[in-house]
């Protein structure tokens, strides 16, 4: 009895000094205007309060064993659950009071953790509680708390064990009552907070396996769909193969089985066809001609939603917030148009065929050769299925065109399409991270003594002395002209040697053709040719009037040639064959030096 009485004046104890440090908490918030205490106010006022009874102090006298745990924290985590019990009773969920004195208490129970009068788990089993007893909406407000105290919260977590499993059960069960219509917000921040609590390495949230998500999608069947007058067959078929296409989503593997493929394959197109005709419908309704952005040389319009392209992420993002509710398919027959007229319904089958796209190409032979290689023990169940010749080609092809389709649809075309295709790489990524076994992806700290061993080795090489570069000034060419006399540029320009005379370089071509016997056809036009190119060249100074008379020369050269070759071709074709090097025969080299001596003859008669 005297054991009980003793417990009991503790617990009374507790919960009165725990009463006193939120009524000190209340005075304090209402003399600074709201504002929350600061963390060393709330360790003076827990030092104050509940250090002398749950301390080394003890003034109560309790008798603890050495031997064995402290009882007194049990006690004092009760009282803590009576007076957050107690706080919820006597306010109600609208009330802002309630919220305030429930986060003050639950600060002040981390600070009591803190100083050892708690265990450290009892902070998140007594947050799990009070979520349980409040709706969602004041749950968020809770969460708020929660991501708020995240490093006191899991100060000392260990995944596996403690804390990291109330932490677990805490998030999952909060999931678990949320909706995946209304709530995703809500469900977003519950899975970051989890993503950002837990190491990086953590395979507690990993799918190790690959299993899927098999729960069957429930659609109309054939004969209530052709049962129904108020569809057309058109419609009748269209719905079929919608939703029997979607049946792969949820189970990726069942596709490599019998004919799966073919039907994927039909659906598909089907499904893209559709899409791509509504998106050129909306396209004549805005006013914007088909195809015009795909025309080379035609500049694309802007719109509104062009205008800023920096906010494009910020604007689209708050339009999904504030307007969209993420609805589950509604698979009835008769609200299949509707849904396909809306552009989110359309993005989010697109973006659906391109995770399943991106899993089927994991199984081409080079993808699996690669995830082979990176395998440190087989974890994932994978199907012995390989992607190669028309499929591979098909999914390439498919995936292009859902992609091009998705950067096309407004608003925000492509910058969702970017999020989509960063997310998709970033998922290739983690995948093979999984089969490789989840690596650390933190290194541990190089060991101080290896370090300076290390910097020991390497010091004598930093210390020897350069070897002398191999130019005195920067390069050879510099350092050849360091020293020499300054020139002008008129004198060096003047030293350079004169430009050959047009008729010199038609003279010594004609002797070289003459006395060269072993020449090939194609060398000797190749020096023919050459030659009247650079004697052009050279008429540029002195006789530029004379040109024009050396290119009809060549025409009247090439003429019989043209018309030998002319036939049923074009005047375009027939020149171009003439003038072709890899076809010259000894007429083309006469034609040449025919205009080479006709050129020598109209220079001499100029000089």
């Amino acid at each position: 009895m005297a054991a009980v009485s003793k417990f009991i004046e503790f617990h009374d104890s507790v919960q009165t000094a725990i009463a006193q440090c939120l009524n000190t908490a209340l005075a304090f918030r209402q003399e600074s205007q709201g504002n929350d205490p600061s963390p060393a106010s709330l360790e003076d006022w827990t030092q104050q309060y509940l250090g002398p009874i749950c301390g080394p102090d003890n003034i109560l006298n309790v008798p603890v064993l050495d031997t064995k745990s402290d009882w007194r924290k049990s006690a004092t985590e009760i009282g803590f659950r009576r007076v957050l019990q107690s706080l919820v009773r006597e306010t109600t969920e609208g009330s802002p009071e309630r919220f305030f004195r429930l986060f003050d208490c639950l600060d002040i129970m981390l600070m009591a953790t803190e100083q050892n009068f708690l265990d450290p788990v009892v902070s998140l089993t007594l947050v799990e509680e009070v979520l349980d007893i409040h709706t969602i909406a004041g749950c968020e407000k809770i969460f708020d708390y929660i991501e708020k105290r995240k490093s006191g919260l899991i100060k000392g977590m260990v995944p596996g064990r403690g804390k990291g499993l109330v932490l677990l059960r805490m998030c999952n069960e909060m999931l678990r009552r949320l909706s995946k219509e209304k709530d995703t917000v809500f469900c977003g921040r519950i899975l970051m907070f989890l993503a950002n609590a837990f190491p990086l390495h953590e395979r507690s949230g990993v799918n190790l396996r690959g299993e899927f998500n098999t729960e069957p999608v429930r659609w109309d069947s054939d004969d209530e769909v052709d049962n129904d007058s108020a569809l057309t067959d058109e419609q009748k078929t269209f719905y079929k193969i919608f939703w029997s296409t979607r049946k792969y989503f949820s189970n990726p593997p069942t596709i490599f089985q019998d004919k799966n493929f073919t039907e994927l394959q039909t659906g598909a197109d089907a499904i893209l066809n559709k899409f791509k005709q509504i998106a050129a419908n909306e396209q004549e309704v805005s006013g914007e001609p088909h195809g015009v952005a795909d025309r080379p040389g035609t500049k694309r319009k802007r719109d509104a939603t062009d205008m800023n392209e920096d906010n494009d992420a910020d604007a689209m993002l708050r339009d999904i917030n504030n307007q969209f509710q993420f609805p589950r398919l509604l698979s009835s027959r008769k609200l299949l148009d509707l849904e396909i007229e809306d552009t989110r319904f359309r993005r989010n089958v697109l973006v659906q065929f391109l995770i399943l796209f991106q899993y089927l190409e994991g199984f081409t032979k080079t993808e699996k050769e690669r995830i082979q290689q990176a395998t440190t023990k087989q974890s994932l169940a994978l199907p012995t299925f390989t992607l190669e010749g028309d499929q591979l080609e098909w999914v390439d092809n498919t995936r292009e065109a859902m992609v091009e389709l998705l950067k096309a649809t407004k608003p925000h075309g492509q910058t969702y399409t970017d999020i989509v295709m960063a997310l998709l790489r970033q998922e290739r990524n983690w995948t093979m991270w999984k089969v490789s076994g989840c690596p650390d992806f933190e290194r541990a700290p190089v060991d101080a003594k290896k370090l300076n061993e290390k910097s020991r080795l390497k010091r004598p090489r930093t210390e020897l002395s350069l070897n002398a570069y191999r130019f005195r000034y920067g390069d050879a060419e510099l350092t050849n002209l360091f020293g020499k006399p300054q020139q002008s540029l008129d004198i060096v320009m003047q030293s350079r040697p004169k430009l050959p005379e047009p008729v010199n370089v038609i003279e010594r071509t004609l002797t070289h053709l003459e006395n060269e016997a072993g020449l090939t056809m194609k060398e000797r036009y190749s020096i023919a040719n050459g030659a009247l190119f650079q004697v052009t060249r050279l008429m540029f100074k002195d006789h530029a009037s004379l040109i024009p008379k050396v290119y009809e020369y060549k025409k009247e050269a090439y003429k019989p040639l043209k018309e030998t070759a002319s036939g049923d071709k074009t005047d375009e074709e027939v020149t171009k064959k003439a003038i072709d090097v890899d076809e010259k025969t000894e007429q083309h080299v006469e034609a040449e030096i025919s205009v080479l001596k006709k050129t020598r003859d109209l220079l001499m008669k100029e000089l």
